[in-house]
This record gives structure tokens, sequence and C-alpha cells, in this order.
């Protein structure tokens, strides 16, 4: 958990860094115009739905969750964030932004994926939770770093880019360090590796806390016998498919709709650069509040009920950002900013929710479509919505409205997440085979 976290917390810090970066002076430096900044923030979305689905598809077909995703993962990340800090101009910060978006997407559906497939079921929630805890911290510090890095230096975009890259490139040979997921092994046919690792797990506990549990009986699950994504597309898996591939696409309208414009929206409504990024950084405290609220109750309430919970909140706080625009009050933005990165911590149980809908054959590459692909598409489309909607020599009443779609967009999310099945407490076969 301690190295899935530290990935998970510059992942979730390297989605933020852009968002500052456009009100640095890397906008006059690499002479982008708006359609460019809208690009550069769209090639990070699309890089999630190239990585999220290919290397899934490699992890759940090839390479396993360990090699064929997580230590991809970071690589990728560790090179798209050097070439952004590198950057000479506008095409070169594209091309790197979708290349950190490819292990971002990827490291998203794995990790949800090898932690739902490595846990027990009645604490898999509450680990999930834990884990993403790392990440909170890493979106509550980012536009602290950004607050200090970007005034004091017309570089300082560089080096908040060359951060990220520097702890990538150290997280890689630690990710050798973790086990296989055992499930992948089994329907592998690699019986023997995955009892050595179950053996290993449970001789930890044991030393650690107690004696275990009798084993529960087996639940039969179903071994790979074609390419992975062909096995979602049934009359079992494919309503599930198209429910969470709709959810997560109007969730990341909304997502990064704020994350990538909300910093340029304020800054163009009146707010300085300091007060708009210090009052976010006030609010980004929720992430952790949000994290450490959910935990208890991620095993206790039924999944998808906590997730519609969480997008109502995240509702709310968007709307708090059209009245923080329309009147220019530093308070509103500053509730806002708390309310939307609470209800992003809190909305954790959606990735818990979404691992646990696909069978392990194909868990990674079912997550992959749903949450890194199809689904990252309302993401990779929002700023161009933003471009058409937003006019920053009209900052006012078009930013009230570009807020007020945002929230428009989560409704719609919320309302469809409400029809999937339940999962809370189940075993994943019983969920998914």
């Amino acid at each position: 958990m301690v190295i899935i976290g530290l990935g998970y917390f510059f992942a979730f810090y390297d989605i933020l860094t852009l968002s500052f970066a456009i009100v640095s002076p890397m906008v006059q430096q690499l002479k982008m115009t708006r359609l460019e900044i809208s690009e550069a923030v769209s090639a990070s979305l699309f890089g999630y739905i190239i990585g999220a689905y290919f290397v899934a598809t490699i992890s759940d077909y090839w390479g396993g969750r360990r090699w064929g995703g997580l230590i991809t993962n970071a690589i990728l990340i560790a090179v798209g964030s050097l070439g952004s800090a590198l950057s000479t101009n506008a095409i070169v910060l594209i091309v790197s932004r979708l290349i950190t978006g490819m292990g971002i997407g990827a490291e998203i559906a794995i990790i949800n994926t090898y932690i739902s497939e490595i846990t027990p079921a009645h604490i898999r929630g509450k680990m999930v939770q834990f884990t993403y805890l790392a990440g909170a911290l890493g979106f509550a510090v980012t536009p602290f770093i950004a607050f200090a890095l970007i005034p004091i230096s017309p570089i300082g975009w560089r080096w908040l880019f060359g951060l990220g890259a520097l702890v990538a490139a150290a997280i890689v040979p630690l990710r050798y360090l973790m086990p296989e997921s055992p499930r992948w092994l089994t329907i592998k046919g690699k019986i023997d590796e995955a009892e050595r690792v179950v053996k290993m797990l449970e001789d930890f506990v044991e030393r650690r806390i107690k004696p275990l549990p009798p084993v529960p009986p087996p639940l039969p699950e179903k071994v790979l016998t074609k390419f992975p994504t062909a096995e979602l597309f049934n009359r079992k898996y494919g309503p599930r498919l198209i429910m969470a591939i709709l959810f997560w696409f109007f969730d990341y309208m909304l997502a990064y709709g704020v994350l990538g414009f909300a910093p340029y929206i304020f800054v163009a409504a009146g707010f300085t650069f300091t007060t708009a990024t210090w009052y976010i950084a006030l609010g980004s405290v929720g992430y952790i509040v949000g994290a450490l609220s959910m935990a208890p109750i991620a095993d206790k309430w039924e999944r998808k009920y906590l997730v519609a919970s969480a997008f109502s909140i995240a509702t709310l706080a968007v709307f708090l950002y059209a009245v923080a625009v329309a009147i220019r009050s530093p308070i509103v933005l500053t509730i806002g900013a708390f309310l939307g990165a609470f209800a992003t911590a809190f909305a954790v149980p959606a990735y818990t929710y979404t691992a646990e809908l696909f069978p392990t054959r194909a868990r990674a590459s079912g997550f992959a479509l749903a949450d890194g692909g199809v689904g990252h598409l309302g993401g990779a489309v929002v700023p161009f919505i933003i471009y058409l909607v937003f006019n920053p020599l009209k900052p006012l009443g078009t930013g009230v409205w570009t807020f007020v779609l945002l929230g428009i967009f989560e409704i719609i999310a919320t309302s469809i997440v409400l029809t999937g099945p339940r999962t809370t407490k189940l075993r994943l076969e019983q969920v998914s085979d």
C-alpha cells in the first residue's frame, strides 16, 4: 500500500500541475494560443484513454498486474513529466502530456484492479480508500507547491513538472518488490506461484496479528479463453460496462472541467493568480477530510449509494463556484473548493465499484474501458466545450454558465450510477462470475 500510495500521490499531483501552469509564464514562453491550451489539457485525457486500455489489456493477457501495469505506468509518468518540464513549444508540451496521461490512466486502472484482487471482501472498500489517501495528499499539496514554485521564478512551472518526473522514476525499482496478483496467476494456470504468494501473505498476517479464520469454500472462476475485451461484450457484462462508461463520462466532464480550468476562469473573472491559488489550496484540505471520512463507512453502506452521495456534494460545490464568480467572493470560492475536494476523495468507492463489476480474466480491461478509456472521453471533450462556452472577454456571465453546465453533467452521472448492481461485502466471484 505504501509503494502504491507513492505512485498514487504523484499521479494525482500531476493531474493538477497543468491547471496551474496555464496561468503561469509558461503560456507566454511557449507562445500558446487558447486552442493550444485546450489541446494540452485534452492531450492528457486522450493519453488516459490510450494508456489505460493498452496497458490494462497487457496486464490482463500477458504481463500480469505488476510488470504489465504498475512498473510500466511509473515509467510512462516519469518520461512524460520530464518532457513537460523540458518543453520548448506547445507541440512538445502536448505530446509530453499525452505520454503522461497514458501513465496516469493506466496507473488508476491497474492500482484499483490490483488492490481489489488482493484484499478480502469485507475490507476491500476500506483498503482502496486508504490507498487513495496518498492520492488525496497529492491533490491537497499540489496547489501549495504551485503557489511556492510558480511566483518565484519564470521557469517555476518547469520545476513543477520536473518534481513529478523525479519521484515517478524513483518509484520504478520499488514496484519490483510487490507480489503478483494470485487471482491473475490462478487464471493463467500458475497455481504454484499463486499459492506461494498467498502463503507469504498469510504468514505475514499470522506473525503480526493472530491465527487466520478457516479458508472459505472456493468459488469457481472461469479462465481466460479469448481476448480480454471480448469477455465483456455479452448479456451479463455489456450492460454493466455501458452503465460504468456513462457515469464516468459525465463525472469526468465535471472533474476535468474544474481541475483543468477553475484557476483559469477565476483569474479571468478578476481574482489574482495568488488569490485564486491560495483559496483553492485552502479548500484542498477537503481531499484529506473526504478520504478519512469515507474510510470507516466504505464497506458498511452499499457502494453505489456512497458514490451517488459524493457526486451530489460535487454538484453543490461547482454551483458554489458559479456563485463565487458571480459575486467575486473568496469565501464562497473557498467553501466550493473544500466541498469539491471533499467530494472527490469521498467518491473513491466509484473506483472500487468499477473494479468489482468485471471478472478477473478481464477486470483490468473492463476498468480501463469504463474509467480510463471511453469514460475519460468526457474529460477529453470538456476542454473544447469550455472553449466554446467560456469567453475570457466576458468572464462573469460565461464563467457562471460554464460552472452551471458542469454541475448538470454531474447530476446526470448521479442518476446513472444508481442503476448499477449491488456489490458491497460480496466476494469478487459472487459479483462478477
